[in-house]
């Protein structure tokens, strides 16, 4: 590993009554010859083997039979995933092949032996199950790329039999990485020269390998130098394979948005010209070793094109496909068709076309069935269950939900939104039961306890018997009593945030919102009134409307959640890491409750105040107290800042990178820009996206490079 920040914590793990001390080549892992020659299981047993011994300061061996733990592992059956075949299973859509990988570990305890034996049908199985034992029963903690937990003291006992069943809930399980956003990753994805990136690109695929996944994708750019770009993401992918991972990649047809990659570029002089430009692509591409294409058909998530046209360039790619030994995928927007055209993934289905596989997409903290999703101009979600089901007995259908949603929403405002965790356990769960082939998760940066989201959702890919806890990751960090209070902090903000609606008002203004009413669309969850019109023109009704569904209920909020964090602080042990990000995400958005109400009540009785003819500034002393507010955010984020785990200036600073946003993605945070803007917009009466924009829309919009 080339960098893995280890935590040993001094925790003693007993499974049974007696235990046994360790020394020096006391553990051996049984080890069929096949296993070594796949790197799959080869860098799983060395990897493994390494933290194994880290742990208990003493040799780990291979095929020792005197050892007094040993490791039996088996001689597996099943092909190893290698090049995208499909399969025809009779009455059901056709999928493409990865094996199967669910496992059973049976331990014994016989002569003063613990003898552990494996059983899984898989190369990949063998795997996940040497890495599900470590994280699942032995108290390591893969819970971030460059942070491991490591136990201090292994103690084995099992002086009775003892069994371990584990199946995967999802045969095809990862991450996509949303590089058109400036993320950790996305310089080290996107540029064959950024320093030491290879090596955290591999910190990545192994945290995914540790943590049972089996797939990752990431957005390739425009941007990129494709000729001496494409030999690095060769090295990219090949080490992706080597520890099992399905590698896919993430392109449009011809999507004008944030610098997408391009089939092609420009109008072309015939339609011939156009096909020839995208089988050039294809192929290129294919230079790399990618299994899968996830492409996007349309030119923005809202427009569509000729779709004519477009069905016959589909039809091309996916006989390239088939050709290629490459699966074809696209996502459904969450765009409701009545209100825009969907992509050609959410369109109506063919017959002759359904190898093409579908990602059903959802936005944000918001589940399938909430009843209140106020997200892309839908009051819900719950059309894009419709569209799954419709679609599932045509064609290979992954869930695609998010863990962060980087713009005003959650992490660059910033705040902890732990409605995350229910929101994609109870999607989990509900796929299960559909049946659905594979989950991918869209991933939009993981600082600020972002990373929490991320491991739990890879660790609920997996169907153990102690995971189907929405906390039950936060139980495998931190002490029964803070588990406890992060229960209670999530219970409120569920409540408070999505029953009652303040994600309304806590979230920052995008672009569209303030752009006029014509050209706006409602992408996430806004007020009734745009806030202009509150400070200017509201009458005393709205007013008063606008206070008790706002204001009212935001102060009844930081009411009860300020009291349950001063019991917090006073009663939980504050000296683990994690919990130290976690109480400082915890407590900025309660701070961001309390910026929110003093600026809203400025809006308020500044308003007031006109209709009641007053002629005084009383409304400037709620900014006072927003500013306030904001100073002591201020501290959090730069005690936050020190604890990074990537390089900070790349991540809060302004530079020029390969995405449209020449900044890193916790730069509006650094100043708490947004914060900050709220208050001048009232002190200034300036309400116009352009007013302190940070957001270069041009060039998004890709009107401009």
């Amino acid at each position: 590993m080339s960098f893995d920040h280890r935590l040993v914590l001094g925790w003693v793990f007993f499974l049974c009554s007696c235990h046994i001390g360790l020394n020096a080549a006391d553990i051996s892992i049984q080890i069929p010859p096949s296993l070594n020659d796949q790197a799959v299981t080869r860098l799983a047993i060395d990897d493994v083997k390494s933290l194994l011994s880290e742990a208990c300061a003493c040799d780990v061996d291979e095929n020792d039979a005197s050892a007094k733990i040993i490791l039996k592992l088996p001689e597996p059956s099943a092909p190893l995933f290698s090049k995208i075949k499909h399969e025809y299973p009779e009455g059901k859509p056709p999928t493409f092949y990865y094996p199967e990988c669910g496992f059973e570990w049976s331990g014994t305890y016989t002569n003063g032996k613990v003898i552990l034996e494996l059983a899984t049908p898989s190369y990949e199985g063998v795997a996940s199950a040497l890495y599900a034992l470590l994280q699942e029963k032995l108290g390591f903690r893969f819970y971030h790329p460059r942070e491991t937990i490591v136990p201090r003291k292994l103690d084995w006992d099992f002086s009775k039999s003892w069994n371990w069943k584990v199946k995967e809930r999802f045969r095809k399980r990862g991450f996509h990485l949303h590089t058109m956003h400036p993320l950790e990753l996305t310089e080290p994805l996107l540029d064959e020269n950024f320093p030491d990136g290879l090596n955290q690109i591999k910190e990545y695929i192994d945290w995914l390998a540790r943590n049972g996944q089996n797939y990752f994708e990431w957005n390739l750019l425009s941007s990129i130098e494709i000729d001496t770009w494409i030999p690095y993401a060769k090295q990219i992918v090949d080490y992706g394979h080597q520890r099992g991972m399905i590698m896919g990649i993430d392109i449009s047809l011809n999507m004008v948005q944030q610098k997408a990659f391009k089939l092609y570029r420009k109008p072309p002089a015939s339609f011939r010209t156009k096909k020839n430009q995208v089988l050039r692509n294809l192929n290129h591409l294919a230079e790399a070793g990618f299994d899968v294409y996830n492409i996007e058909m349309s030119s923005t998530e809202y427009t569509s094109g000729n779709s004519g046209k477009r069905h016959e360039l589909m039809d091309l790619i996916l006989q390239w496909g088939k050709e290629n030994s490459i699966k074809i995928i696209g996502r459904a927007h969450v765009v409701k068709k009545g209100d825009a055209v969907l992509n050609y993934s959410g369109e109506v289905s063919q017959v002759d076309d359904a190898e093409r596989g579908v990602l059903i997409h959802t936005v944000m903290f918001y589940e399938l069935n909430d009843e209140k999703a106020p997200v892309y101009g839908s009051p819900n979600l719950k059309h894009m269950f419709d569209l799954l089901k419709k679609e599932q007995g045509l064609r290979e259908i992954w869930y695609f939900p998010e863990s962060a949603y980087w713009v005003t929403f959650d992490n660059s405002v910033p705040m902890f939104l732990l409605p995350y965790l229910s929101a994609r356990l109870t999607d989990i769960q509900g796929m299960e039961q559909e049946g659905i082939e594979g989950h991918m998760t869209f991933s939009s940066g993981w600082e600020w306890g972002y990373w929490l989201f991320d491991w739990s959702i890879a660790r609920w890919s997996w169907k153990y018997t102690d995971n189907e806890d929405d906390m039950d990751a936060v139980s495998m960090l931190v002490d029964e009593k803070s588990v406890g209070y992060v229960r209670e902090f999530h219970r409120l903000q569920d409540y408070y945030f999505k029953d009652k609606e303040l994600m309304r008002y806590l979230v920052a203004q995008s672009v569209l919102d303030e752009v006029p009413k014509r050209m706006s669309r409602e992408f996430h969850p806004r007020p009734r009134w745009r806030y202009p019109y509150l400070f200017k023109k509201a009458d005393k009704e709205e007013l008063d409307s606008f206070y008790q569904e706002g204001i009212v209920v935001l102060d009844d909020f930081i009411l009860e959640y300020e009291k349950v964090l001063n019991d917090f602080k006073n009663e939980s042990n504050i000296e683990i890491s994690v919990l130290e990000e976690w109480l400082d995400g915890i407590e900025i958005t309660l701070l961001r409750a309390k910026h929110r109400s003093a600026v809203l009540k400025s809006i308020y009785y500044h308003r007031k105040n006109e209709l009641e003819k007053r002629k005084d500034d009383s409304h400037l002393d709620y900014l006072a107290e927003a500013e306030k507010v904001r100073m002591n955010a201020q501290e959090i984020v730069d005690r936050r800042e020190q604890g990074y785990r990537y390089d900070v200036d790349l991540m809060t600073t302004k530079r020029k990178g390969h995405t449209a946003y020449h900044f890193g993605y916790l730069y509006p945070v650094s100043d708490l820009h947004f914060w900050f803007r709220e208050e001048m917009q009232v002190r200034k009466n300036r309400w116009g996206f352009p007013f302190m924009n940070i957001w270069d829309v041009g060039r998004i919009m890709g009107l401009k490079k």
